[in-house]
């Protein structure tokens, strides 16, 4: 079972300190802005919290949605980290951010290939995506009539760190795909991907949400003229 993302009441409870502070802004009118975008982000840990327990039996739609959610999170936090002034953000550094690169590369890959491009990705060649694939289905594996019948080079696994053989068959659900270079679009491939991966995103960003509220918690007006 997939473990529920920490929400922000931590962070909301505690509105005058932190994040809310208003001097922090570059500009004091995006106060509401600010307010709007961790709206955004805690309704989308809501709903990919809620969505945890149909995920054992997903659907096409669950997949995409899921996805979506947590691109939705990314956005909005990135949105957050530009309304700050530049002096006070040039201190913050998060422990993770080499995790959170790989993590927001992952994210954008998955959700082009899945939403946004699915015939045509080819701007992610570090997980394989350039070009050669063409996504045509999102389904469960183990439910596929197919898939007793499938050879094991045929099936791959994408995760933080690219696409890479796999022929175990455990991933959460697969892309159904065929290849132009590989075999003149004849036969199914499969790329497994995992929510756990998808959810880790999720948690990277409000875990740098949270580091960037104590740090600004910590920023006194005083040190910056």
């Amino acid at each position: 079972m997939i473990e529920p993302i920490r929400n922000l009441n931590d962070i909301c409870f505690n509105s005058r300190k932190g994040l809310y502070k208003h001097w922090i802004l570059s500009n004091k009118s995006d106060y509401s802005k600010m307010c709007d975008f961790m709206q955004k982000i805690n309704f989308s840990i809501q709903d990919l919290n809620s969505e945890i327990p149909q995920l054992d039996k997903p659907t096409m739609k669950s997949i995409i949605y899921v996805i979506i959610l947590v691109v939705w999170i990314q956005e909005a936090f990135e949105k957050i980290e530009k309304l700050y002034r530049q002096d006070v953000m040039s201190y913050f550094v998060y422990s993770k951010d080499s995790e959170l690169s790989n993590g927001k590369k992952y994210i954008n890959a998955i959700r082009s290939f899945a939403v946004a491009h699915p015939l045509s990705t080819s701007r992610h060649p570090q997980f394989g995506f350039d070009g050669n694939y063409i996504c045509v289905d999102i389904r469960d594996f183990k439910r596929d009539i197919t898939s007793p019948f499938s050879k094991s080079d045929t099936i791959y696994e994408l995760n933080f760190n690219g696409l890479y053989a796999n022929g175990n068959r455990k991933c959460d659900f697969y892309f159904y795909v065929y290849s132009d270079k590989d075999d003149g679009m004849k036969f199914f491939r499969y790329i497994g991907c995992n929510f756990d991966d998808i959810y880790r995103v999720a948690r990277l960003y409000i875990d740098k949400l949270y580091a960037l509220d104590k740090h600004l918690r910590k920023s006194k007006k005083n040190d910056y003229r």
